[in-house]
């Protein structure tokens, strides 16, 4: 048990703190009228005018959604540090607000009842919202500044450089996480065929940003610095660090991307340490790390899906190399093609694994064709990446427009492909599961994980007896 502690003491930590997260939900509701309490620091969404009649000024922090029916925001209270999910009507005769307005409007705020199952009321409570509401009636006061951000610019730059429609869309939410211009019925074709998590920047795409730059930075790892080279060592580390933070500044700072470079970082520290970084360890640091920042993550779809799939890939894939003995076929390039297409299948089986019962319990469906949808989206994202990055940076120069028709037409073939996997018969099954047997599912998963650490200390010891 010791020498359990010692290899793993960032999970020994994540442990103790997720049951306090849990436990101080639980407690939640019957101490929300109190304050300086451990619960109001993990919940500050209790609010005193609930379903009553009030002038509110509201301050947009997110570009509208379309739904159905409505155009979403997401505004901030004004008048208390809440925030509130804001409906606002698509016939409405008044100019729609944009991110960063202020909206002056008579409304209620009200807590939404379940849907079917689903405890909406919670969910926006775990997700740090008050509640919704809907106006119809407002007075808007435009902000004074309404320059585009980086982001932006740097999106209108694809167009520059001669891309459009579903092709801009799709480079613009790969590089830079910009999904507003999405079309509603292509997110759908990447849901289905199981390629949704292509769409939203996050550890894949994060991680395809840090391979090009070491990449560049070591000359394709020719110019490594060496082993006793401390300096050299620590200088790389250090501008990976902060080229990467720039990168999620650039895209916005979300979860996922914050995740991604958070265990980036944690790497890059390791090596710096001689430590080995990439670990079970380090994924649970990195979670320690979010939690105490911002404990209501552990609810977050995202978080549970990105370090279930993380942990299940360290702990699944090397195991399935291992015993295949991938790392004994010769170095040529067949072979090479070989090992590619059998890890990403591994890879691949190894996330799903770890995510399948998440995917059942949130969304009632699974792919069936996600190892074929990954040998086909995997290669085009890995080759979408730096040809868009490189298309934002070029422009409307000459190469930059050269360069924008190779990154549209590997986009095209990403849209039709998704599209052709979407239409194959029974690309999803719809199934759903409770709590319960997430819980138990995982259990299994935790005894075969010991079951197999068991079977390698064994054999461990039966070599080191035979060589006495």
């Amino acid at each position: 048990m010791r020498d359990w502690i010692r290899a793993y003491p960032m999970i020994v930590l994540l442990l103790p703190l997720v049951a306090a997260i849990l436990i101080c939900d639980h407690i939640g509701p019957r101490y929300a009228c109190l304050r300086h309490t451990p619960v109001n620091l993990l919940y500050r969404t209790e609010y005193e005018g609930l379903d009553s009649l009030c002038d509110y000024r509201f301050l947009l922090i997110s570009p509208s959604r379309p739904t159905a029916r409505c155009e979403r925001y997401e505004a901030q209270l004004l008048s208390s540090s809440g925030r509130v999910i804001l409906y606002l009507p698509h016939d409405t005769l008044l100019p729609l607000p944009q991110i960063g307005d202020t909206l002056l409007a008579r409304t209620r705020i009200r807590r939404p009842d379940s849907i079917g199952t689903f405890d909406y009321a919670t969910y926006l409570r775990r997700s740090g919202f008050i509640g919704t509401a809907y106006v119809r009636r407002y007075l808007l006061r435009p902000s004074e500044t309404h320059l585009p951000n980086l982001q932006q610019r740097l999106y209108r730059r694809l167009a520059e450089a001669g891309l459009s429609g579903d092709e801009q869309a799709v480079v613009g939410a790969l590089t830079l996480g910009c999904k507003d211009d999405l079309d509603p019925k292509l997110r759908r074709l990447f849901q289905a065929s199981g390629a949704a998590h292509v769409l939203a920047v996050s550890g894949l795409h994060t991680g395809i940003f840090y391979g090009l730059l070491l990449g560049l930075l070591t000359l394709g790892g020719r110019f490594r610095p060496r082993h006793e080279n401390r300096l050299g060592r620590w200088l790389i580390s250090l501008l990976v660090i902060a080229v990467m933070w720039g990168y999620a500044w650039l895209t916005g700072l979300t979860p996922s991307v914050v995740r991604a470079v958070l265990m980036v970082t944690i790497v890059e520290v390791g090596r710096m340490a001689y430590r080995r970084s990439f670990s079970l360890n380090a994924i649970a640091a990195a979670a320690v790390f979010i939690l105490l920042v911002h404990p209501l993550d552990l609810w977050s779809v995202s978080f549970q899906l990105s370090f279930a799939a993380t942990a299940a890939i360290i702990i699944c894939a090397k195991q399935a190399e291992r015993w295949l003995h991938l790392t004994d076929l010769p170095d040529t390039l067949p072979w090479r093609l070989f090992k590619w297409v059998i890890g990403t299948m591994i890879v691949s089986i190894a996330a799903q694994l770890g995510t399948l019962p998440i995917t059942m319990y949130y969304f009632g469906q699974i792919s069936n064709y996600f190892l074929l949808t990954n040998l086909i989206v995997l290669p085009l994202t890995t080759l979408l990446v730096p040809c868009g990055l490189l298309t934002i940076a070029l422009g409307g120069t000459t190469f930059g427009i050269w360069l924008g028709h190779l990154t549209r037409g590997i986009a095209w073939t990403m849209n039709h492909a998704v599209g052709w996997l979407e239409a194959l018969p029974g690309s999803t099954t719809q199934v759903g599961i409770g709590l319960p047997m997430v819980v138990v599912y995982y259990a299994i998963f935790l005894i075969f994980i010991v079951w197999m650490k068991y079977i390698r200390y064994n054999e461990a010891l039966h070599v080191k007896r035979t060589m006495r």
